[in-house]
């Protein structure tokens, strides 16, 4: 069933979405916010934890070379391939690094005195042979210029025949008089020392870009200079494999002697966290107006439902008053006719006093007719009552004597049936409350009990006084009450009538009235009652 609500709902609703997507918006933007940054620090501490770690290896390379240095002009130029090889073997005891890949002594002719692998790979057999085969006309100049001087000099990597990619790291070698007598040149396997960047970082999550400062680009596997490659193997890292923009990268720089690598990091993959975040704040708000919307929508339906309930309970109100108008006029119309019939009866009971057959049937007529208004009285009072018609006027009551003249208008009812009153009372001082109704409240008990009991019996009535508490209490021997219909003395949905020892008629309609004059007066009834043996019934009123 479809609902169309009014104009001011789809407003507030649209107010509350725009305020909810701007609340989930900049959550959103916030968390977001938060992730880029902890994803930024986390490639910086990628990248300078891998440029530690490679800056290490390469001092750890340079540091065994230089021992080499150091012990070749310690010799005077005076040195074998046999001492070198030894002294690098002792060194190594104390270092963290593989051996390097060959070390070569070649003299100011450029041509190799020797060349030993210090890792099990074929030797090249380079004795003899000039470098100017290996590094060219270009090459040659160079050394020829660093032959002269005792400074290290580091190359490019390079890629070697052996399918490996090397670092040539090398020094001039002068003999006492300063004179040059050629050059070391020693080369280190590069894959073990780009290794040490990979150490601390997830390969997973990070891609890793190197870079000589000549902007030659290198992997593990194989220099990406122009050189021919030897290697039959690729770097799976080497970050070209991989679509990164450029600006990704994050870069630091590692100085090496005359050279600087230049060590560069990014993230494989693109974070994934944004949009799984952003498919979830949409779900997220689409929930949220969902429940606002079921909000609204139910809210829409209370409210209509109070509207049609509040009409429906104005028409009850009016039904209400309507039928207790009706009683009271028809209360009010039938008591002064009924009044008229018990004063001709009495007549009539005067003329035929001597004849007990029609004095019984006037008795009966009589009896009938006072119990109508009797009826009709509490039908009027508590029809008042329901309209708000009676006004309750507190004044301070003499209750004996109020008590006495209830008793004196039942005076026909009790001679009738033989009944005595026992009045009693410990109770000194007076009652605050409306006369009317406190006579109506004991009268209709009076009349209660008398209708209930037996013939020729007593009736006690006590008046006294409990704390701050006026009690009354009126007690028969009669018939008693089952205790189904003790249930409900007081519900007027649920009351009945029953017959008294004389088949008197009642409407339990008196104990109702009694109950909701005792509330006016913030007091309480109560009824103890046993079926065949008699009733107790107890009101109380406050005292000051």
């Amino acid at each position: 069933m479809s609902v169309k609500f009014p104009k001011r709902y789809y407003l507030v609703f649209t107010f509350l979405a725009l305020i909810t997507a701007i609340a989930v918006y900049w959550g959103a933007s916030r968390i977001i916010e938060q992730e880029e940054v902890a994803r930024t620090l986390n490639l910086e501490r990628a990248n300078t934890e891998a440029a530690k770690e490679f800056k290490e290896a390469l001092n750890n390379y340079a540091t065994l070379i230089s021992g080499v240095k150091s012990y070749i002009e310690i010799s005077n130029g005076r040195f074998t391939e046999e001492d070198i090889s030894s002294f690098i073997e002792r060194q190594l005891g104390g270092l963290t690094m593989e051996r390097p890949f060959s070390v070569s002594y070649i003299d100011t002719s450029h041509i190799f005195i020797f060349d030993f692998t210090m890792q099990p790979v074929p030797n090249a057999q380079l004795v003899g042979t000039s470098i100017g085969e290996i590094i060219g006309k270009e090459g040659m100049l160079r050394m020829d210029s660093l032959m002269l001087k005792t400074d290290f000099y580091a190359s490019d990597p390079t890629n070697l025949l052996e399918g490996r990619v090397g670092l040539p790291l090398g020094f001039g070698v002068l003999d006492s008089f300063g004179n040059s007598i050629g050059y070391i040149t020693s080369i280190a396997e590069f894959a073990p020392i780009l290794d040490k960047a990979y150490v601390h970082s997830n390969k997973d999550d990070f891609v890793f870009k190197f870079k000589s400062s000549n902007g030659n680009y290198f992997d593990r596997s194989r220099a990406h200079n122009g050189q021919k490659i030897y290697s039959v193997n690729e770097d799976p890292e080497y970050f070209k494999n991989f679509d990164i923009d450029k600006k990704e990268y994050i870069s630091s720089v590692v100085p090496f002697y005359n050279k600087e690598f230049i060590l560069s990091t990014a993230y494989k993959k693109p974070s994934q966290g944004f949009l799984a975040l952003g498919v979830t704040s949409c779900l997220w708000y689409l929930a949220i107006l969902g429940f606002m919307f079921f909000l609204i929508s139910q809210y829409y339906l209370y409210e209509r439902k109070n509207k049609i309930i509040a009409s429906q309970k104005v028409q009850l109100s009016e039904l209400v008053g309507t039928k207790n108008k009706f009683f009271s006029i028809i209360a009010h119309d039938l008591r002064g006719p009924l009044s008229s019939v018990i004063n001709f009866l009495d007549v009539l009971k005067g003329e035929h006093k001597n004849n007990n057959q029609t004095t019984a049937i006037i008795n009966s007529l009589e009896d009938s007719s006072r119990n109508s208004i009797t009826l009709l009285d509490n039908l009027l009072k508590w029809s008042k009552l329901q309209t708000d018609q009676v006004v309750f006027v507190p004044v301070a009551l003499d209750i004996m004597s109020l008590t006495k003249d209830q008793i004196k208008i039942q005076k026909h009812a009790l001679e009738v049936k033989g009944l005595n009153i026992r009045l009693e009372s410990s109770f000194k001082g007076e009652v605050v409350g409306d006369k009317n109704m406190v006579a109506t409240i004991i009268r209709n008990l009076l009349s209660n009990a008398i209708k209930f009991s037996h013939d020729n019996d007593i009736i006690v009535i006590e008046l006294t006084r409990l704390e701050n508490k006026f009690v009354f209490s009126i007690e028969d021997n009669g018939i008693g009450i089952p205790e189904f219909d003790k249930q409900r003395l007081f519900d007027i949905t649920q009351i009945t009538s029953r017959v008294g020892t004389r088949n008197e008629k009642g409407s339990g309609l008196g104990l109702v009235l009694a109950s909701e004059y005792l509330k006016a007066h913030k007091g309480e009834l109560h009824v103890e009652s046993e079926d065949g043996k008699g009733t107790l019934a107890t009101f109380t009123l406050p005292l000051k």
